[in-house]
Formats: C-alpha cells, sequence, structure tokens
C-alpha cells in the first residue's frame, strides 16, 4: 500500500466519512447509513498464486470494510494520479465471491459441528440448508485520479469480444463507481471528503478552485487535520501549519487544530510560490531522470507532476 493508499485509508477508519461516502454515492447524501450503525469487519484478502510475489501471495483488496445492518459495506479508493485500474470488475468480482465462499465455508463448518444435517441428503451435500441465506456484499469504488476521469470498464461484458447472440446468456457484472471528475457538484458530501473531491475535480483549473472555495468559504476556512493532510498527499495541495488555528471551544492538541485553505491558497498564488515549487519539482525530476535508478512512473508518483511531462523530460535533447 503507498502513500496515498495509507492516508485515505486512515481517512475512512472513522466512521462518520465512512458512513457519508457511502450516502453520498450510492443513496445521492439521503441519511441511509448512519455512523453509529456500523460495526467493524475484517477486510477481504484474495490468493495470488505463487507467481504474485517473493514474500507473500495474499493481498487485501478492500480498503475499509464494515458490517451496516447485517450486511457487509466495502470501499476500495483508487488514488494514483497516472492510470485507472482496468481490471477492477475482475478484482471487486474476485472480492466478493470469496466474500460469499467464506460465508459458506463457515455455515458448512457449523453444520458439521452440530451435525445437524441429514446425511444422503441435499442439505448434506450442499453444507446448507435450502433456507438458509448469506449477508449481502456491496462493493464501492472511489476514483480519486488527479489527471482524467475513469477510462476503464464499468462492467464485466465492457471487458468481453462476446458476440451480440450470446450477450444475453453471458452474465454481466457492474461497478458501483463513484468518480469525481463525472460531477460538477458535491452537495451530497457532509465532511471533508466534499473538499477532497471539489479540489481533485478542479485542482487542474486554478480559477474554478478558487471560485469553489469562496462559494464555500466557511468550510475551506476550517479544515480540520486529516483532512488536510490528506489534501496535501492525495490531491498535492499545500497547506502550511501557520495557517491552522486552534477552533474555538476545543482541547488543547493538533487534533482541534483548524486550517484556512483559501488564506493559504491565496497567499501562495500571490507570493509566486506555485511557480516556483512547479519549477523545483522539474528540477527535482532531472536529477531523478539523471541518476537512472527510478523509472519515469516512479518519478512522476514522487514529484506529482504528469506522467507526460515526466516522459518529456527524459526524452533526448535535440543535436
Amino acid at each position: 500500500m503507498g502513500k496515498k493508499d495509507e492516508y485515505q485509508y486512515d481517512y475512512l477508519d472513522d466512521n462518520e466519512r465512512f458512513a457519508d461516502q457511502i450516502n453520498g454515492a450510492l443513496f445521492h447524501g439521503v441519511q441511509v447509513v448512519k455512523p453509529e450503525e456500523l460495526e467493524p469487519a475484517d477486510a477481504q484478502a484474495v490468493y495470488l498464486g505463487r507467481e504474485a510475489g517473493r514474500r507473500e501471495n495474499y493481498k487485501t483488496i478492500s480498503d475499509k470494510t464494515r458490517m451496516w445492518r447485517g450486511g457487509l459495506l466495502h470501499i476500495i479508493s483508487l488514488q494514483n494520479q497516472t492510470y485507472a485500474d482496468y481490471r477492477m470488475v475482475l478484482r471487486n468480482m474476485l472480492s466478493e465471491s470469496i466474500g460469499y465462499h467464506k460465508q459458506w465455508k463457515r455455515r458448512k463448518a457449523a453444520h458439521e459441528r452440530m451435525r445437524d444435517l441429514t446425511p444422503g441428503t441435499d442439505a448434506f451435500f450442499s453444507g446448507m440448508e435450502r433456507d438458509e441465506k448469506f449477508i449481502p456484499i456491496i462493493t464501492l469504488v472511489v476514483y480519486c485520479g488527479m489527471e482524467h476521469g475513469w477510462d476503464g470498464a464499468r462492467c464485466l461484458h465492457d471487458l468481453l469480444e462476446i458476440d451480440e447472440r450470446l450477450k444475453q446468456y453471458v452474465t454481466n457484472y457492474t461497478l458501483n463507481l463513484y468518480d469525481c471528475h463525472a460531477h460538477d457538484t458535491f452537495d451530497e458530501y457532509r465532511t471533508g471528503l466534499r473538499q477532497l473531491f471539489e479540489v481533485i475535480r478542479y485542482g487542474g483549473d486554478k480559477k474554478q478552485l478558487q471560485r469553489v472555495m469562496e462559494e464555500s468559504r466557511e468550510a475551506y476556512s476550517g479544515i480540520d487535520r486529516e483532512t488536510k493532510e490528506l489534501l496535501e498527499v492525495v490531491a498535492d495541495v499545500k497547506i502550511p501549519e501557520e495557517y491552522g488555528e486552534m477552533a474555538e471551544g476545543s482541547a488543547d492538541g493538533a487534533g482541534g487544530r483548524r486550517y484556512n485553505m483559501c488564506k493559504a491558497f491565496e497567499d501562495y498564488r500571490l507570493e509566486g510560490k506555485e511557480e516556483g515549487r512547479q519549477q523545483e519539482q522539474l528540477d527535482t525530476a532531472r536529477r531523478m531522470l539523471r541518476a537512472g535508478r527510478l523509472s519515469c512512473e516512479e518519478i512522476a508518483e514522487y514529484t506529482a507532476l504528469p506522467l507526460e511531462e515526466v516522459r518529456k523530460l527524459a526524452e533526448p535533447v535535440p543535436v
């Protein structure tokens, strides 16, 4: 798990934000899932085979998981700035299939302990009674790529070369995908997720971003520390510590600080720091390319420069 993944993983560990993500993406802001109704649940892990890696062959494929009213909710967060995961449909199918299989294995093991299934019957060979039900698994994919909107498959049929005459017989699987680039407003969110998605959506257009911040100046003038850190890592927005102050009525400590992103943004631009920082990023990328130890993708990730820009820097200079 990379640095960006770790920050967003921790951010969604808060039940209020977890519920806000589900309600905003799946229920258009209607408060269906309540934070106090969420309970911890184990993340799904799948066996990838011996070729998967040197140290271990298991990989967690659900970033954050909660139980809610007898159902299992997954949130998979994708923040990579350079590419979308084009196998996401397969990844989700595998995760959910294994989740249901694990439920069946627990039921089967419980019946074997109790010896309550009659040998020779359908229930005995099935390892479960006919009327037994499993808990539903809902997986939400949240795409936070900075460079472009989601351009990968949204369902299994998108990945298949299939004769139209056979299509109705091929079972489909559809992603629950939230791509902030497909939205112009984010009123359905009540936590710092709104600011995160707005900054990602409009981060490439500074005038638009400034307009959005002016329209929600109160919210952007009181960013909490967790949201500040997430914006800095995922959306590459710098909010210096001097723009923070203790919130009124809060106890001493970092958790009570609020940061004025509006003022940080205005000062950053007025003082010409944005251009200077970009030049610093370019200089760092050139040094890394000369060293020859990292790929263009790794340099783009480290410097937060667009991959295409790093590739152009890597091109030989015409003589």
